[in-house]
């Protein structure tokens, strides 16, 4: 597989509506990761991992690793080829790489977020997910609150967070944290 920079057009910011061919591409990616990096494992997130929900063509992860120190195991993807975006908020605690990768003639970006089993980045992005694929009411209000960031501003993922917040907050409110 490979892996190339990040594509910043805007022709990757577009909702779309979901594609079956998003979990071929996180096959591939997951292949990858475990075939060059020990001891990772890759969870498919986001919304190309819910099936039927609309968003934007990019692949989300959560690389789980038991290494201790998470900048160690960033540093591993960007020897094998991921890199970082300087348009991300990149913290310790939430480490962050990305690539691009060509699946059957298209282009699909992939963001990998680096944490430990059972933080809140891998626990929280499953209760979501599971969230969204019971409650097609929030499945809606999820799509509309992406149209209007889409709307706003195609291309600064900070402003498309921001504006998705209100409606990630009444979702998250619905996770179990026991």
């Amino acid at each position: 597989m490979k892996l190339e920079r990040f594509d910043e057009g805007l022709h990757h910011r577009h909702i779309v509506a979901y594609d079956p061919v998003y979990g071929e591409v996180f096959a591939e990616v997951r292949k990858f990761v475990h075939e060059v990096l020990e001891g990772v494992e890759l969870v498919h997130i986001g919304s190309t991992a819910v099936e039927g929900l609309r968003g934007k063509a990019m692949i989300d992860a959560v690389a789980i690793t038991a290494r201790q120190n998470l900048r160690n195991e960033q540093r591993a993807f960007e020897r094998i080829g991921f890199h970082r975006r300087p348009v991300w908020v990149d913290t310790d605690e939430k480490p962050y790489v990305c690539a691009s990768v060509v699946h059957a003639g298209r282009r699909f970006n992939v963001n990998v977020h680096i944490c430990h089993r059972g933080d809140p980045v891998h626990k929280d992005s499953l209760a979501f997910m599971d969230i969204l694929g019971r409650r097609p009411d929030l499945r809606q209000k999820y799509e509309e609150a992406k149209d209007r960031a889409h709307s706003i501003d195609p291309g600064d993922p900070q402003v498309y967070n921001k504006e998705k917040e209100a409606v990630i907050r009444e979702i998250e409110a619905l996770i179990d944290r026991r």
